[in-house]
């Protein structure tokens, strides 16, 4: 660590604070750990960046993958992707300018990984077509997915950024009620026609809430390579194909419902297994 800030207060009057860990550090924004910064040859401590970066096997199986991540913080999706994928390009898109700058000094973006300072889904609405192979959306604001990023038209604005068979993954919720997730799902189907999900067998039964992490693209999502990524993970995140039971007739999310995602129960939260 330097001498730089190890706090910023951000736009909105909340504080974002680099925490010390044995293993790293962590920032953490209003009492929520967003992200950790590591060694990026070892697994991340967190399991849904190791389901992210599973989802995106496809992607990375490329010779230069192009992939935007909506939702800087600390960037620890990008720096594994950058360490699995060195040839790959990618963009990471940050609202608060206090975050990028407070990450940067402590740990500046490896080679291949830009940082755009704006709104993020303002920036994926002026995306040029075709000019990702992969979006990740990992946006989240005391605890909760703003409505811009699980909407209909958020999902339509993906799909025209994306090349043909790119792919679009998102940091999602699921569980005790999946109403809300299966709108989201809803969304992404009704933009690209397949939608799966990553998810633990007991937030998908209801027992709790917890994070899921949803995929969407226009083509056939490929399972195997998917599941090998996550074979022997110790959080026991499972691949979900098939998620025309989670959906039902629901509605999808749209802009216009402005609907946040379900607000967190931190006596029933359990983040995954490490």
């Amino acid at each position: 660590m330097t001498s730089a800030p190890e706090s910023v207060l951000l736009s909105s009057g909340q504080s974002a604070s680099i925490v010390v860990l044995d293993d790293g550090w962590a920032l953490e924004i209003d009492g929520f750990r967003q992200s950790h910064v590591g060694d990026d040859a070892e697994p991340s401590p967190h399991a849904t960046v190791r389901w992210m970066l599973a989802a995106l096997s496809g992607p990375l199986a490329r010779q230069a993958p192009r992939i935007a991540h909506l939702g800087g913080a600390a960037m620890s999706l990008p720096r594994q992707v950058a360490h699995a994928r060195p040839a790959a390009e990618q963009v990471a898109v940050e609202l608060e300018r206090a975050i990028v700058d407070l990450v940067v000094a402590h740990a500046p973006p490896p080679a291949g990984v830009s940082v755009a300072v704006g709104d993020a889904r303002a920036w994926l609405d002026a995306a040029p077509a075709g000019a990702l192979d992969a979006i990740a959306i990992d946006v989240y604001a005391g605890g909760r997915i703003p409505p811009a990023f699980t909407s209909l038209e958020c999902a339509v604005a993906a799909r025209a950024a994306l090349a043909p068979g790119g792919l679009l993954v998102v940091n999602g919720v699921a569980g005790p009620e999946l109403a809300f997730t299966a709108a989201h799902l809803a969304a992404l189907e009704a933009a690209f026609g397949h939608a799966a999900l990553i998810v633990q067998g007991s937030v998908l039964a209801g027992a709790r809430f917890g994070n899921a992490v949803l995929l969407a693209s226009a083509e056939p999502i490929p399972p195997e390579p998917i599941r090998a990524a996550l074979a022997g993970d110790a959080s026991r995140g499972a691949f979900v194909g098939d998620v025309s039971r989670i959906v039902g007739d629901i509605a999808p999310l749209r802009d216009a419902d402005a609907r946040w995602s379900p607000e967190p129960i931190r006596a029933a939260f359990i983040p995954p297994a490490d």
